[in-house]
């Protein structure tokens, strides 16, 4: 390859970088601390190069970390090389090691990706920088296609994700232009011998797939890569009519939806809403069997008819009078008879937990109660509660009804007692009596399903 094509390169990878930085940064950039993931691979041995060469201009605070995954004999190695690497640069290095489950039901590939993603989250404080390429793009779509992945699979990667603060400025670089550049400038890296093993799906589409394509097509990796820009312009335009039907049909809070609202929209709009509720919470989606049968039932329900839907391995959707939830399906009702005395928070056996807050004045009041110490326990039936001071002792069930509280969660609620006199339901209410008054001491109490 002659020189004016090695020059091109250079100053193609340069002015990219500088245009996603100026695009996807906010000044001032000294204040920003950016955390690159290094494998010590090809692409994120050229981004620390480059980012180094940054840092001197925009003097912002540049780190690096290599997850150690134990998987291959050489990952010792491999940690030496990308400290050393980090040295010569004056970049400051940190690293993890994670133990891969090599029995996940993710596989060892996507196991090591997400306790990788884990690792890093851990130790970031600003922007993770990453160093996937175009070719990365084009295999992540074709991946997601043979996965029958809907549009936000298919939008593959974001050049800036908002939600997690990773930056990804080479997403429009092709493999074979870091190769020159590393050469051109003497960039050492490591050649990772499992990348050469197709048994793993992501290598037999870049050992097998994308050359056969490629020999067709030679521009594919750029056209399959517009291809994921095009979805991911589909996809965020979902996105902004879910939350324009969310105004009118999400509870201020989004821990519920409204079925009636659901019932009005057209079909491919309600699912789409349900699809972005659930991705508020990070939630795994659900399959498009499972969800064109959750809105079978939505469309159908009376009101007060019963709704359990498991959608995913751990939550199922809910109804509750005109709500829908989504619910953890791996809380059980338990029995339990513990003590606290003290603790921030307490775990229960039915996976849930209970998070103690002291507060000047509203909250549980122990000296008013003349202990140290609470029992917490499970609901037998029968329990009464005084919460306003005007109003007789109620049963919890009166009090569940009026608050709204749905069905499932009735028998799963803990209750607090001072001796033998319940003096308290999370999320509920506390006995009058014993609310902290002003500038007294008490403690809210919150009931978290985890």
């Amino acid at each position: 390859m002659d020189n004016t094509v090695i020059v091109e390169n250079e100053d193609k990878i340069q002015d990219k970088i500088n245009q996603s930085f100026y695009a996807n940064l906010k000044q001032p950039y000294e204040q920003s601390e950016l955390l690159l993931g290094l494998s010590g691979g090809l692409d994120s041995s050229v981004l620390l190069f480059l980012l180094a060469k940054m840092q001197v201009k925009f003097s912002f605070n540049l780190k690096a970390i290599h997850v150690h995954h134990g998987i291959n004999s050489s990952a010792d190695d491999w940690l030496k090389f990308c400290k050393k690497k980090c040295e010569s640069l004056g970049v400051i290095f940190l690293s993890e090691k994670i133990k891969i489950n090599r029995d996940s039901s993710l596989g060892l590939e996507g196991e090591a990706r997400k306790l990788r993603y884990e690792a890093i989250k851990k130790r970031q404080k600003g922007i993770v920088v990453l160093g996937h390429h175009q070719n990365d793009q084009a295999e992540t779509l074709l991946l997601q296609l043979l996965r029958g992945s809907g549009l936000k699979g298919l939008s593959a990667m974001s050049e800036f994700d908002l939600k997690k603060n990773f930056w990804r400025p080479m997403l429009n670089i092709k493999r074979d232009t870091l190769e020159v550049y590393a050469k051109e400038y003497g960039i050492e890296y490591i050649e990772d011998e499992s990348n050469q093993d197709e048994q793993f799906d992501r290598n037999f589409i870049r050992q097998k797939v994308l050359p056969l394509i490629h020999s067709r097509y030679p521009a594919s990796i750029e056209t399959i890569s517009r291809s994921a820009i095009n979805i991911a312009e589909g996809h965020n335009l979902n996105n902004l009519i879910a939350i324009d039907d969310s105004k009118n049909h999400m509870s201020v809070d989004g821990t519920y939806l409204s079925i009636g609202g659901l019932k009005k929209l057209p079909k491919l709009r309600a699912i789409n809403l349900i699809r972005w509720w659930l991705s508020l919470g990070n939630l795994l989606m659900p399959s498009k069997k499972n969800m064109d049968e959750l809105y079978r039932q939505l469309k159908c329900i009376k009101k007060d008819s019963a709704l359990n839907l498991k959608i995913s391995k751990d939550k199922s959707a809910r109804a509750h009078h005109d709500k829908l939830f989504i619910v953890n399906s791996t809380i059980k009702p338990s029995t339990f008879n513990l003590n606290w005395s003290g603790e921030d928070e307490l775990h229960l056996p039915n996976n849930t937990k209970l998070q103690f807050i002291k507060k000047n004045s509203g909250g549980l009041c122990l000296s008013k109660l003349g202990v140290k110490s609470l029992k917490i326990k499970s609901r037998t039936g029968g329990e009464k509660l005084k919460p306003f001071s005007d109003q007789p002792s109620r049963s919890l069930k009166y009090l569940f009804q009026n608050a709204d509280i749905p069905l499932w969660e009735r028998d799963q609620i803990p209750l607090i007692f001072a001796k033998k006199q319940l003096v308290a339901v999370p999320n509920l209410g506390i006995h009058h009596e014993y609310r902290s008054s002003e500038g007294e001491i008490g403690y809210e109490i919150n009931w978290l399903r985890e």
